[in-house]
Order: C-alpha cells, then sequence, then structure tokens
C-alpha cells in the first residue's frame, strides 16, 4: 500500500479544460468487429469524459511531479471535508484512470 501512494500518475492521453472542469480524450485500443465494419468514422474519432471538479483537479495533478500521497494532501486542502474520505476517493481515482490506461503510474 505505501508502494502505492509513493507512485507518480502522469496522464496517457489528451483532455481539455473549459472553466476549471477537464474532458478527457482517449481512443479506444481495441474495436469490435461491428465498430470496424459499420462505424469506422465515429470509432476513429476520441471518445469524451467529463470529470467532476473534484476529478478535474486529480486529473490536473497527475503529471509526474507529485506521488499520490502528495495529491490526496493537495486534494484535502483544497475542497477540505467535501473530498473526504480523500484517501479513499484519490485512490479510487486514481486506480480506476489506471485500470482503462488514462493515466500510468511510474516510480521514482
Amino acid at each position: 500500500m505505501k508502494e502505492f501512494l509513493n507512485a507518480y500518475p502522469i496522464r496517457a492521453c489528451e483532455f481539455v479544460e473549459e472553466n476549471g472542469v477537464v474532458t478527457v480524450l482517449y481512443k479506444k485500443e481495441k474495436l469490435t468487429i461491428v465498430e470496424k465494419l459499420f462505424f469506422k468514422k465515429s470509432a476513429s474519432k476520441p471518445h469524451k469524459i467529463d470529470l467532476d471538479d473534484v476529478g478535474s483537479f486529480i486529473w490536473k495533478l497527475c503529471d509526474g511531479k507529485k506521488n499520490i500521497e502528495q495529491i490526496i494532501e493537495n486534494t484535502k486542502e483544497e475542497f477540505g471535508d467535501r473530498v473526504e474520505p480523500a484517501k479513499e476517493r484519490v485512490e479510487l481515482f486514481i486506480n480506476q484512470m489506471n485500470k482503462t490506461k488514462l493515466i500510468n503510474l511510474y516510480k521514482k
């Protein structure tokens, strides 16, 4: 667990930010046969995930400069009680983004 908290997340796809809110843009790695045959044009366009203000804040910190423990502390400072339990929320967000390959985790 301590090893996870010392990992440095870095974004693995593009994003756009508007009014402080982030939209993550990504392309599916594997297309289904139906997508390849019938939705070739739309399948090649990036998919979008709109993040809320907390997710956007965490996403912007995933630049490889802060480890997960530091991101948790920054998130607590920014949102206070609103984000509690901060440790669990940040870990869940980063785990989900890592599983879907939208961020990568590195050790320094």
